[in-house]
């Protein structure tokens, strides 16, 4: 039998994966069941070393990042999650910049907050990623995700991206093109669990700007956040926006602000969240989606997409 620890050694150190932890406890909805075995990982080196324990052990691995569009079943993970992610303060020196005379070619790693980065990026004049600030999440996340706001996403900006091809244990670089990004879409979204690529890190071409402007900007998308989108514990965005219209209007127009299943309901501050009350099972959240999407189609005839990801066993 496995021991509730293992210490595994790279070349960095020591990391300890666990069985059985909850990824309620890691998830910006605070839903989840729990992983089979888990482990933080903070760069590549570490993801690696995870992901030759687990063909050893002959485990599917799932990656995440920081947890936020994503619903994790009631009944967990099966084989070996990694949370990939870190602390902006623990990745500030881990980025790179190269001068191209009207821009910038910013890499980053995909464990690096998102937020952090909107605001890094405007607090040296780059322009592009203001967006971003005060989003939850990871940079892998929204590489995998094309996330977006305010008008801007992931791909306006982004070169290429390093991932990991577990299948051939090799690293390469894809060009922006092989993601094939669309509107909150690219092909490493779409493609099945466990995902057989690994995303690493992410290059953005940035042209120069005015800081002291980019700042305010992406201090007041921040501020923007707190105010209009609820602070609790909650997914982000529920479904896409359809064409022409946005689906926060329609839950509202609907009537089905505060509507709720057990420990779970649509929020009153916006119609697009769906907020976990402190008690919300994976299966309430699936049921008071499907409530959502019925009476959208019934009153307005437009079918409401999901946009969160679904993962784990009922």
């Amino acid at each position: 039998m496995m021991p509730e620890t293992i210490a595994l050694a790279t070349p960095a150190g020591t990391l300890k994966l666990r069985r059985a932890q909850p990824l309620s406890l890691h998830t910006t909805f605070r839903i989840g069941g729990p992983a089979e075995v888990l482990v933080r990982v903070a760069n590549a080196d570490e993801a690696l070393a995870a992901l030759a324990w687990a063909e050893r052990e002959g485990l599917p691995v799932t990656a995440i990042g920081g947890g936020s569009n994503l619903l994790v079943g009631d009944g967990g993970v099966r084989g070996l999650v990694l949370l990939v992610r870190a602390p902006g303060k623990d990745v500030a020196g881990s980025y790179r910049v190269e001068e191209l005379g009207e821009g910038v070619r910013l890499t980053v790693p995909a464990q690096a907050p998102i937020s952090w980065l909107g605001h890094l990026s405007a607090r040296h004049g780059w322009q592009g990623m203001d967006w971003a600030a005060g989003l939850p999440g990871v940079v892998g996340g929204a590489v995998v995700n094309n996330a977006g706001a305010h008008g801007g996403e992931t791909q306006d900006h982004l070169e290429s991206i390093e991932v990991l091809d577990q299948a051939r244990g090799v690293v390469e670089t894809w060009p922006r093109e092989r993601l094939e990004p669309a509107y909150r879409h690219t092909v490493l979204k779409a493609a099945p669990r466990p995902r057989r690529w690994l995303v690493l890190g992410a290059t953005f071409r940035l042209p120069h700007g005015d800081a002291a402007e980019l700042t305010a900007r992406a201090e007041e998308h921040a501020r923007w956040r707190r105010r209009a989108q609820p602070t609790g514990a909650c997914a982000g965005s529920v479904f896409t926006n359809p064409e022409g219209t946005y689906a926060g209007y329609l839950i509202d127009q609907a009537g089905l602000k505060g509507r709720q299943v057990g420990g779970v309901k649509v929020s009153e501050l916006h119609g697009n969240f769906l907020v976990n009350t402190g008690r919300g099972t994976a299966a309430e959240v699936r049921e008071l989606i499907a409530q959502v999407q019925a009476e959208v189609r019934r009153q307005f005839g437009i079918a409401l997409v999901p946009e969160i990801e679904q993962i784990g066993d009922e």
